[in-house]
């Protein structure tokens, strides 16, 4: 697995641009303005979900996939989150299944299949249009197509979403933890949005109960530091 994901790490270093590279750097950071909006699972997720059923509500499921799908980048990331925690009751939302379709798409592009997994993944992304592993599978292959800037127009929903993930939650402590959408995006949030190298990954639960991914950062200087990933909403799929 470690293989493949340095293989990953290095594919996607080949289209990701300069720009986003410095906005990503500053992911960690946006916590200093957020103080007075911070998000807290047990507080906010049920809250958030029951706004985005609401039409009147500026956290309205449908209007905002509207805006995201139009890569409307003056959405908020409290907006995009919701987005995020709103997929959660579509009956598309099968977290531990879907993670196959990624594992099919980073196949067929190994094996230059490009054409196939635009069109696999476009038809996907139809119903899964926040599945990291797909957008950003199907940003490369259009990126070897040479539609450059459709590949990056896919890659800046990555951005987006992880930009949301930051806001949620620092993600150093479980009492902290970052919030994500299927179990393999805390890899992804750490890998491709911050090149960070993983080592142990795990699991555990918070003070409240809710599960949590556990991931490691190794550095280069030989340190180590625990990210904490909140996915209760994933697991509960997960026999399903």
């Amino acid at each position: 697995m470690s293989g493949m994901q340095n293989i990953l790490c290095k594919r996607y270093n080949s289209i990701v641009n300069i720009n986003m590279r410095i906005l990503l750097l500053f992911l960690f950071f946006p916590f200093l303005s957020f103080a007075q909006d911070k998000f807290e699972y047990k507080k906010d997720f049920e809250k958030i979900l029951k706004e985005t059923k609401n039409i009147k509500s500026e956290l309205y499921y449908d209007n905002l996939l509207d805006r995201y799908n139009k890569i409307d980048t003056t959405l908020t990331d409290k907006q995009v989150l919701a987005l995020l925690i709103g997929f959660t009751d579509n009956k598309f939302y099968k977290p531990y299944k879907d993670l196959e379709f990624g594992k099919r798409l980073y196949q067929l592009n190994t094996e230059k299949e490009y054409e196939k997994v635009i069109q696999l993944g476009d038809e996907f992304l139809k119903t899964h249009p926040f599945d990291l592993k797909t957008l950003f599978e199907t940003s490369y292959a259009y990126f070897k197509t040479d539609h450059k800037e459709t590949a990056d127009q896919y890659l800046l929903k990555t951005r987006i979403i992880f930009h949301a993930m930051a806001y949620s939650g620092q993600g150093f402590s479980p009492d902290e933890p970052t919030f994500a959408l299927n179990p393999s995006d805390g890899q992804d949030y750490l890998r491709k949005g911050f090149n960070m190298k993983i080592g142990k990954m795990g699991s555990g639960k918070d003070k409240n109960g809710y599960f949590l991914d556990i991931l490691d950062i190794n550095f280069d200087n030989g340190n180590t530091t625990s990210m904490y990933f909140i996915i209760p909403h994933a697991t509960k799929k997960m026999f399903e």
